[in-house]
Protein backbone atom coordinates (compact mmCIF):
# COMPACT_ATOMS: atom_id res chain seq x y z
CA UNK A 1 0.00 0.00 0.00
CA UNK A 2 1.25 3.86 -0.99
CA UNK A 3 2.16 5.85 2.10
CA UNK A 4 2.36 9.51 2.01
CA UNK A 5 6.23 10.08 3.22
CA UNK A 6 5.59 12.52 6.48
CA UNK A 7 6.90 15.25 5.27
CA UNK A 8 3.40 15.05 3.43
CA UNK A 9 1.00 18.02 4.82
CA UNK A 10 -1.53 15.55 5.88
CA UNK A 11 0.90 14.64 8.74
CA UNK A 12 2.13 17.58 9.68
CA UNK A 13 0.24 17.58 13.23
CA UNK A 14 -0.23 21.27 15.30
CA UNK A 15 2.31 20.73 17.45
CA UNK A 16 4.87 20.18 14.32
CA UNK A 17 3.47 23.32 12.89
CA UNK A 18 4.09 25.34 15.85
CA UNK A 19 8.17 24.13 16.32
CA UNK A 20 8.28 25.49 12.58
CA UNK A 21 6.24 28.73 13.30
CA UNK A 22 8.94 29.22 16.47
CA UNK A 23 11.88 28.15 15.00
CA UNK A 24 12.00 28.51 10.93
CA UNK A 25 14.04 31.65 9.45
CA UNK A 26 12.89 32.51 5.60
CA UNK A 27 15.36 33.89 3.28
CA UNK A 28 14.09 36.53 1.12
CA UNK A 29 14.89 38.53 -1.52
CA UNK A 30 13.52 41.40 -4.19
CA UNK A 31 13.84 41.21 -7.71
CA UNK A 32 13.50 45.05 -9.21
CA UNK A 33 14.38 47.09 -6.25
CA UNK A 34 13.45 50.16 -7.66
CA UNK A 35 14.29 54.12 -7.39
CA UNK A 36 14.82 55.79 -4.03
CA UNK A 37 13.12 58.53 -4.60
CA UNK A 38 8.91 58.02 -3.99
CA UNK A 39 6.05 59.43 -6.54
CA UNK A 40 2.55 58.41 -6.69
CA UNK A 41 2.61 59.77 -10.35
CA UNK A 42 0.96 58.06 -12.83
CA UNK A 43 4.29 56.17 -15.11
CA UNK A 44 6.03 54.51 -12.09
CA UNK A 45 8.32 55.03 -9.44
CA UNK A 46 5.99 53.88 -6.61
CA UNK A 47 8.78 52.27 -4.57
CA UNK A 48 7.49 48.81 -4.71
CA UNK A 49 10.16 46.90 -3.97
CA UNK A 50 10.65 49.13 -0.83
CA UNK A 51 7.33 48.41 0.08
CA UNK A 52 8.01 45.21 0.04
CA UNK A 53 11.35 44.98 1.97
CA UNK A 54 9.38 47.22 4.85
CA UNK A 55 7.08 44.20 4.70
CA UNK A 56 9.37 41.29 4.73
CA UNK A 57 12.00 43.03 7.64
CA UNK A 58 8.65 43.96 9.76
CA UNK A 59 8.16 39.92 10.28
CA UNK A 60 10.13 38.37 12.88
CA UNK A 61 11.43 35.04 11.02
CA UNK A 62 12.07 36.65 7.22
CA UNK A 63 15.35 37.81 6.53
CA UNK A 64 16.04 39.91 3.62
CA UNK A 65 19.04 38.20 2.53
CA UNK A 66 19.80 40.13 -1.54
CA UNK A 67 18.37 41.95 -4.05
CA UNK A 68 18.71 42.35 -7.99
CA UNK A 69 18.03 45.38 -10.15
CA UNK A 70 19.80 46.69 -13.79
CA UNK A 71 20.26 49.85 -12.36
CA UNK A 72 23.22 50.38 -10.63
CA UNK A 73 22.94 53.21 -8.21
CA UNK A 74 18.86 52.34 -7.56
CA UNK A 75 20.32 48.53 -6.51
CA UNK A 76 22.89 50.51 -4.12
CA UNK A 77 20.73 53.38 -2.34
CA UNK A 78 18.06 49.71 -1.78
CA UNK A 79 21.17 47.79 -0.50
CA UNK A 80 22.02 50.77 2.01
CA UNK A 81 18.63 51.62 2.98
CA UNK A 82 17.55 48.32 4.42
CA UNK A 83 20.84 46.71 5.54
CA UNK A 84 21.17 44.38 1.99
CA UNK A 85 24.77 43.20 2.17
CA UNK A 86 24.69 41.55 -1.44
CA UNK A 87 23.14 42.83 -4.89
CA UNK A 88 22.90 41.38 -8.28
CA UNK A 89 22.50 42.79 -11.53
CA UNK A 90 21.20 39.95 -12.70
CA UNK A 91 18.48 38.10 -10.73
CA UNK A 92 19.13 34.74 -12.01
CA UNK A 93 22.41 34.44 -10.53
CA UNK A 94 20.86 36.09 -7.62
CA UNK A 95 18.73 33.36 -7.41
CA UNK A 96 21.65 30.77 -8.01
CA UNK A 97 23.72 32.27 -5.43
CA UNK A 98 21.43 33.02 -2.67
CA UNK A 99 18.91 30.27 -2.92
CA UNK A 100 15.71 31.82 -1.22
CA UNK A 101 13.30 30.58 0.34
CA UNK A 102 11.22 33.92 -0.73
CA UNK A 103 11.12 35.77 -3.47
CA UNK A 104 9.10 39.66 -3.96
CA UNK A 105 8.93 40.41 -8.09
CA UNK A 106 8.61 44.16 -8.18
CA UNK A 107 9.58 44.69 -11.74
CA UNK A 108 6.97 46.39 -14.41
CA UNK A 109 4.20 43.12 -15.97
CA UNK A 110 6.32 42.71 -18.41
CA UNK A 111 8.76 40.89 -16.75
CA UNK A 112 6.81 39.26 -14.33
CA UNK A 113 6.37 35.95 -15.69
CA UNK A 114 9.96 34.74 -16.79
CA UNK A 115 10.90 35.78 -13.46
CA UNK A 116 8.26 33.97 -11.78
CA UNK A 117 9.15 30.96 -14.01
CA UNK A 118 13.17 31.31 -12.94
CA UNK A 119 12.22 31.36 -9.75
CA UNK A 120 9.92 28.18 -9.77
CA UNK A 121 13.17 26.46 -11.62
CA UNK A 122 15.23 27.92 -8.40
CA UNK A 123 13.12 25.88 -6.26
CA UNK A 124 11.82 29.00 -4.44
CA UNK A 125 8.98 28.08 -2.28
CA UNK A 126 6.97 31.07 -1.85
CA UNK A 127 6.64 34.19 -4.51
CA UNK A 128 5.34 37.73 -3.84
CA UNK A 129 4.22 38.48 -7.02
CA UNK A 130 3.55 42.06 -7.98
CA UNK A 131 0.05 43.12 -10.02
CA UNK A 132 -0.75 43.11 -12.81
CA UNK A 133 0.51 39.71 -13.37
CA UNK A 134 1.95 38.91 -16.71
CA UNK A 135 1.73 40.76 -19.88
CA UNK A 136 0.02 38.64 -22.28
CA UNK A 137 -2.79 35.45 -22.20
CA UNK A 138 0.58 32.91 -23.54
CA UNK A 139 2.62 34.47 -20.66
CA UNK A 140 -0.37 33.55 -18.34
CA UNK A 141 -0.65 30.47 -19.40
CA UNK A 142 3.40 29.75 -18.79
CA UNK A 143 3.10 30.94 -15.53
CA UNK A 144 0.13 28.83 -14.53
CA UNK A 145 2.11 25.73 -16.17
CA UNK A 146 5.06 26.51 -14.06
CA UNK A 147 3.01 27.14 -10.70
CA UNK A 148 1.15 23.82 -11.01
CA UNK A 149 4.95 21.93 -11.99
CA UNK A 150 6.94 23.64 -8.74
CA UNK A 151 3.80 23.69 -6.07
CA UNK A 152 5.76 27.29 -5.49
CA UNK A 153 3.09 29.35 -3.64
CA UNK A 154 2.47 32.50 -5.14
CA UNK A 155 0.79 35.33 -3.53
CA UNK A 156 -0.43 38.40 -5.99
CA UNK A 157 -0.28 41.86 -4.17
CA UNK A 158 -3.99 42.94 -4.52
CA UNK A 159 -3.50 43.69 -0.79
CA UNK A 160 -6.82 45.40 -0.71
CA UNK A 161 -8.01 42.34 -0.30
CA UNK A 162 -7.40 42.84 3.60
CA UNK A 163 -8.83 46.06 3.68
CA UNK A 164 -11.48 45.68 6.58
CA UNK A 165 -14.09 48.34 4.56
CA UNK A 166 -13.76 45.33 1.69
CA UNK A 167 -13.95 42.42 4.02
CA UNK A 168 -17.01 43.58 5.46
CA UNK A 169 -18.52 44.20 2.17
CA UNK A 170 -17.76 40.61 0.79
CA UNK A 171 -19.61 39.29 4.45
CA UNK A 172 -22.74 41.83 4.16
CA UNK A 173 -22.77 40.82 0.09
CA UNK A 174 -22.57 37.05 1.91
CA UNK A 175 -24.65 37.57 4.45
CA UNK A 176 -27.36 38.75 1.84
CA UNK A 177 -27.70 42.04 3.50
CA UNK A 178 -28.77 44.01 -0.04
CA UNK A 179 -30.58 40.85 -1.92
CA UNK A 180 -28.90 39.25 -4.64
CA UNK A 181 -25.92 41.45 -6.23
CA UNK A 182 -26.24 42.83 -9.67
CA UNK A 183 -23.69 45.39 -10.31
CA UNK A 184 -20.43 46.40 -8.91
CA UNK A 185 -19.33 50.06 -10.67
CA UNK A 186 -16.33 52.05 -9.79
CA UNK A 187 -14.72 54.86 -11.74
CA UNK A 188 -11.17 55.92 -11.19
CA UNK A 189 -10.52 58.98 -12.47
CA UNK A 190 -7.26 60.17 -14.18
CA UNK A 191 -6.02 56.21 -13.96
CA UNK A 192 -6.28 53.46 -15.91
CA UNK A 193 -7.57 49.56 -16.32
CA UNK A 194 -4.15 47.74 -15.06
CA UNK A 195 -2.32 49.30 -12.90
CA UNK A 196 -4.34 51.02 -10.40
CA UNK A 197 -7.80 49.30 -12.14
CA UNK A 198 -6.23 45.68 -11.72
CA UNK A 199 -6.94 46.06 -7.95
CA UNK A 200 -10.56 47.38 -8.60
CA UNK A 201 -11.39 44.56 -11.20
CA UNK A 202 -9.57 42.28 -7.96
CA UNK A 203 -11.98 43.73 -5.55
CA UNK A 204 -15.05 43.11 -7.60
CA UNK A 205 -14.07 39.80 -7.99
CA UNK A 206 -13.51 39.47 -4.22
CA UNK A 207 -16.78 41.06 -3.14
CA UNK A 208 -18.69 38.45 -5.33
CA UNK A 209 -16.42 35.31 -3.71
CA UNK A 210 -14.07 34.81 -6.45
CA UNK A 211 -16.83 33.67 -9.22
CA UNK A 212 -15.70 33.23 -12.78
CA UNK A 213 -16.00 35.65 -15.55
CA UNK A 214 -18.07 34.69 -18.50
CA UNK A 215 -17.81 37.57 -20.54
CA UNK A 216 -16.07 40.88 -20.92
CA UNK A 217 -16.58 43.95 -23.47
CA UNK A 218 -14.49 46.89 -23.22
CA UNK A 219 -13.62 49.93 -25.20
CA UNK A 220 -10.32 52.75 -24.67
CA UNK A 221 -8.41 55.23 -25.90
CA UNK A 222 -5.25 54.08 -27.08
CA UNK A 223 -2.79 57.44 -28.66
CA UNK A 224 1.19 57.92 -27.31
CA UNK A 225 1.13 57.38 -23.48
CA UNK A 226 3.56 55.28 -21.93
CA UNK A 227 4.28 54.18 -18.35
CA UNK A 228 5.61 51.16 -16.15
CA UNK A 229 7.03 49.93 -19.32
CA UNK A 230 4.13 49.71 -21.95
CA UNK A 231 1.76 51.37 -23.77
CA UNK A 232 -1.08 52.73 -21.85
CA UNK A 233 -5.04 53.65 -22.18
CA UNK A 234 -5.48 57.55 -22.04
CA UNK A 235 -9.19 56.54 -21.20
CA UNK A 236 -10.79 52.87 -21.23
CA UNK A 237 -14.29 51.71 -19.85
CA UNK A 238 -15.09 47.77 -19.38
CA UNK A 239 -18.25 45.51 -18.39
CA UNK A 240 -18.09 42.27 -17.42
CA UNK A 241 -20.68 39.22 -16.39
CA UNK A 242 -20.18 37.23 -13.49
CA UNK A 243 -21.66 33.35 -13.78
CA UNK A 244 -23.83 34.15 -11.19
CA UNK A 245 -25.10 37.24 -13.44
CA UNK A 246 -23.75 40.41 -11.57
CA UNK A 247 -22.03 42.82 -13.83
CA UNK A 248 -19.19 44.43 -12.98
CA UNK A 249 -18.46 47.95 -14.69
CA UNK A 250 -15.43 50.00 -14.56
CA UNK A 251 -14.42 53.39 -15.94
CA UNK A 252 -10.75 53.48 -15.75
CA UNK A 253 -9.85 57.15 -16.61
CA UNK A 254 -13.36 58.97 -15.23
CA UNK A 255 -14.69 58.82 -11.43
CA UNK A 256 -18.50 57.58 -11.39
CA UNK A 257 -21.02 58.99 -8.54
CA UNK A 258 -24.38 60.58 -7.90
CA UNK A 259 -25.35 63.43 -9.39
CA UNK A 260 -22.50 66.31 -8.24
CA UNK A 261 -20.39 64.15 -6.94
CA UNK A 262 -19.57 63.04 -10.34
CA UNK A 263 -15.96 64.60 -10.31
CA UNK A 264 -14.97 62.17 -7.34
CA UNK A 265 -15.48 64.50 -4.39
CA UNK A 266 -14.69 64.35 -0.57
CA UNK A 267 -18.21 62.02 -0.52
CA UNK A 268 -18.20 60.34 -3.87
CA UNK A 269 -18.67 56.79 -3.28
CA UNK A 270 -14.95 55.08 -4.04
CA UNK A 271 -17.47 51.52 -5.29
CA UNK A 272 -20.96 51.10 -5.84
CA UNK A 273 -22.46 47.29 -4.97
CA UNK A 274 -26.16 47.81 -6.13
CA UNK A 275 -28.64 44.71 -5.27
CA UNK A 276 -31.72 43.18 -5.68
CA UNK A 277 -32.99 44.93 -2.17
CA UNK A 278 -30.67 47.95 -1.60
CA UNK A 279 -26.89 49.34 -2.14
CA UNK A 280 -24.01 49.43 -0.58
CA UNK A 281 -21.48 52.73 -0.87
CA UNK A 282 -17.77 52.56 0.06
CA UNK A 283 -16.71 56.43 0.67
CA UNK A 284 -13.76 58.07 1.95
CA UNK A 285 -11.40 55.96 -0.02
CA UNK A 286 -11.86 52.07 0.96
CA UNK A 287 -13.05 53.68 5.08
CA UNK A 288 -16.65 54.01 5.34
CA UNK A 289 -19.42 51.19 4.73
CA UNK A 290 -22.37 53.08 3.96
CA UNK A 291 -25.40 50.61 3.25
CA UNK A 292 -28.76 51.39 1.64
CA UNK A 293 -31.27 48.29 2.22
CA UNK A 294 -34.48 47.77 3.26
CA UNK A 295 -34.65 48.42 7.15
CA UNK A 296 -32.92 51.60 6.55
CA UNK A 297 -29.58 52.69 6.40
CA UNK A 298 -26.41 51.46 8.38
CA UNK A 299 -22.50 52.82 7.77
CA UNK A 300 -19.44 51.37 9.14
CA UNK A 301 -16.35 53.58 9.77
CA UNK A 302 -13.49 50.81 9.24
CA UNK A 303 -9.55 51.23 9.59
CA UNK A 304 -7.71 52.64 7.21
CA UNK A 305 -6.17 50.72 4.68
CA UNK A 306 -2.86 51.64 4.62
CA UNK A 307 -1.87 50.64 1.24
CA UNK A 308 0.32 53.34 -0.68
CA UNK A 309 3.78 51.97 1.24
CA UNK A 310 3.82 50.79 4.73
CA UNK A 311 3.90 47.85 6.27
CA UNK A 312 0.55 48.24 7.79
CA UNK A 313 -1.46 45.87 10.43
CA UNK A 314 -4.40 46.45 7.84
CA UNK A 315 -2.44 45.49 4.31
CA UNK A 316 1.26 44.21 4.31
CA UNK A 317 1.39 42.45 7.50
CA UNK A 318 -1.09 40.23 6.82
CA UNK A 319 -0.50 39.65 3.21
CA UNK A 320 3.05 38.97 4.61
CA UNK A 321 1.86 36.69 7.36
CA UNK A 322 -0.35 34.65 4.76
CA UNK A 323 2.45 33.41 2.75
CA UNK A 324 4.04 32.41 6.13
CA UNK A 325 1.84 30.44 7.29
CA UNK A 326 0.47 28.79 3.89
CA UNK A 327 4.50 27.68 3.66
CA UNK A 328 4.00 26.24 6.79
CA UNK A 329 0.83 23.83 5.89
CA UNK A 330 -1.51 26.40 6.63
CA UNK A 331 -4.78 27.37 4.59
CA UNK A 332 -4.38 29.47 0.97
CA UNK A 333 -4.56 33.08 1.89
CA UNK A 334 -7.21 35.15 -0.14
CA UNK A 335 -4.47 36.15 -2.10
CA UNK A 336 -2.94 33.18 -3.39
CA UNK A 337 -2.87 32.38 -6.78
CA UNK A 338 -6.22 30.34 -7.19
CA UNK A 339 -8.18 32.71 -6.36
CA UNK A 340 -6.41 35.79 -7.82
CA UNK A 341 -5.14 34.22 -11.13
CA UNK A 342 -8.95 35.04 -12.19
CA UNK A 343 -8.53 38.83 -12.15
CA UNK A 344 -4.87 38.45 -13.92
CA UNK A 345 -7.22 37.23 -16.90
CA UNK A 346 -10.30 39.48 -16.45
CA UNK A 347 -7.78 42.47 -16.52
CA UNK A 348 -5.95 41.07 -20.04
CA UNK A 349 -9.57 40.10 -21.13
CA UNK A 350 -10.63 43.80 -20.69
CA UNK A 351 -8.07 44.80 -22.97
CA UNK A 352 -8.44 41.96 -25.63
CA UNK A 353 -11.74 43.26 -26.13
CA UNK A 354 -10.49 46.46 -26.99
CA UNK A 355 -8.09 44.89 -29.41
CA UNK A 356 -10.30 42.80 -31.03
CA UNK A 357 -13.50 45.35 -30.98
CA UNK A 358 -15.91 42.15 -30.03
CA UNK A 359 -16.89 40.74 -26.85
CA UNK A 360 -13.90 38.62 -25.42
CA UNK A 361 -15.58 35.26 -23.90
CA UNK A 362 -13.68 33.51 -21.20
CA UNK A 363 -11.46 31.53 -20.55
CA UNK A 364 -9.49 32.22 -23.45
CA UNK A 365 -9.54 30.94 -27.15
CA UNK A 366 -7.03 29.38 -28.80
CA UNK A 367 -6.49 32.81 -31.08
CA UNK A 368 -6.28 34.47 -27.67
CA UNK A 369 -3.75 32.36 -26.21
CA UNK A 370 -1.29 32.85 -29.07
CA UNK A 371 -1.09 36.28 -28.08
CA UNK A 372 2.01 37.16 -26.10
CA UNK A 373 2.64 41.07 -26.27
CA UNK A 374 0.80 43.32 -23.93
CA UNK A 375 -2.06 44.22 -25.90
CA UNK A 376 -2.69 47.49 -25.62
CA UNK A 377 1.14 47.50 -27.77
CA UNK A 378 -1.07 45.99 -30.78
CA UNK A 379 -3.29 49.60 -30.34
CA UNK A 380 -0.45 51.56 -30.08
CA UNK A 381 0.81 50.43 -33.61
CA UNK A 382 -2.42 51.31 -35.09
Amino acid sequence: MHRLPHSHPKHRSLAYRILIMTTKTYRCAVIGVGKPTLTWAKGGGHQIGYAHARMVQAHPRLELVAGADIDAGNLEAFQKTFGVERGYANYREMLENEKPDIVSICTYVGLHEPMAVACAEAGVRGLFLEKPVVHSPAAFDRLSAAIDRSGMKVSVAHIRRYIPALARVRRELAAGTIGRPLLFMAGIDGWDLSEWGSHWLDAFRFFNQDRPVNWVMAQGRVRDLRGYGHAMEDHAVACFTFENGARGLLDGGRAIGPVGEAEGGPEAPTMTIVGSAGVIYLRQWLKVVDIHHVAGRTAFTEPAGGDRGEATETTWTPYCAGLVDWLEGGEAPPTAWEFTRGSAELNLACYLSIVRGDRIDLPFDDEARAIDEWPLEILARR
